[in-house]
């Protein structure tokens, strides 16, 4: 660490400010690790330092080395079952919005010692920061994670998506929709994967694009939270998508309701993402049997709300 500060700021006295040591430490830590080594990692000049081709070699390695390093003392500390040890998860938008804060907040009340840490992450984000070991855990879609060998995978939800709108919404009161009737609607949301891109992308018109380097479908306003976009479609004449759940308060306040058009395959389709060589800890198990228990009732509940909810003519997903 104290080489790579070193070659990033240029000279000992900032490196030193940054690592809040003295110039003198720094400058026997560089020597040790260069009589170490055997070889000379900086240029000494007037100005300050440079990477000798030692150096230049050194530091990318020295990086990796590092990193296996944390892994491994981190390892050490789930295996030994060290509650202090942290938890880091990252969840996609919607099992963000429907379970994220309530089951970290269970799972750090159970284990006062464990430092907590939730992300949120779109449907990408979360597999590659598994991948990238940012985080101990993902729960996401898993249609990123299809074919990977490096990682292990749990279904959890497979749920309805249905699309809202505000009330005295234009498009309400013409009967039970098609998508064709929707493609003059701005849609709001966040992006979603190829899944469903390729079926989303048949609204035209106004709704959204597909990204042409990931296939992803992009709303044409694109947002990270269900919040967002509930307050959006609620000012606006724009629709959004979203679980029953998600806007169950709207809809019994009335503020917005649900468009009576049939999308059997506009599902969620998320589970849990893992790393098959990293070690499981007691806070993440503690997390992932939390989040079951939601996702059960979540199924249940659902079911309820469709039936009080579902308009005449709406076929059941």
């Amino acid at each position: 660490m104290h080489a790579r500060t070193l070659a990033q700021a240029g000279n000992f006295r900032l490196a030193a400010q940054i690592l809040h040591i003295s110039q003198s430490a720094l400058t026997r830590s560089i020597q040790a690790l260069e009589s170490a080594l055997g070889v000379q990692l900086f240029n000494r000049l007037a100005q300050g330092v440079e990477l000798t081709r030692f150096g230049e070699a050194f530091l990318p390695k020295a990086h990796l080395l590092l990193q296996a390093s944390d892994d491994l003392n981190r390892e050490m500390k789930v295996l030994t079952a060290l509650e202090q040890v942290d938890l880091r998860v990252s969840l996609s938008t919607y099992p963000y919005d429907l379970h994220g804060p309530e089951v970290m907040t269970r799972v750090a009340s159970a284990y006062p010692g464990l430092q907590c840490r939730l992300l949120l992450g779109d449907w990408r984000e979360t597999t590659a920061q598994v991948l990238g070991r940012d985080v101990d855990l993902g729960v996401g879609d898993l249609a990123p994670t299809a074919g990977d060998p490096r990682l292990e995978t749990e279904l959890l939800g497979q749920h309805a998506v249905h699309f809202y709108c505000r009330a005295n919404h234009p498009l309400l009161g013409q009967g039970e929709l098609t998508l064709a009737d929707l493609a003059n609607a701005v849609l709001v949301g966040t992006r979603v994967s190829v899944r469903l891109g390729a079926v989303l992308v048949r609204l035209g018109g106004r709704a959204g694009t597909l990204d042409e380097t990931t296939g992803d479908f992009v709303p044409t306003w694109e947002v990270h939270t269900t919040q967002a976009t509930k307050r959006m479609v609620a000012s606006s004449d724009a629709i959004g998508a979203a679980m029953l759940q998600q806007v169950r308060p709207e809809l019994d306040s009335g503020s917005l309701c649900l468009l009576p058009v049939h999308t059997p395959w506009l599902r969620l389709n998320y589970g849990f993402i893992q790393r098959r060589d990293s070690a499981v800890s007691a806070g993440a198990l503690a997390f992932k049997a939390a989040f079951r228990e939601r996702e059960t009732a979540l199924t249940l509940h659902e079911a309820d709300l469709l039936q009080r909810f579902g308009r005449p003519g709406l076929p059941a997903p």
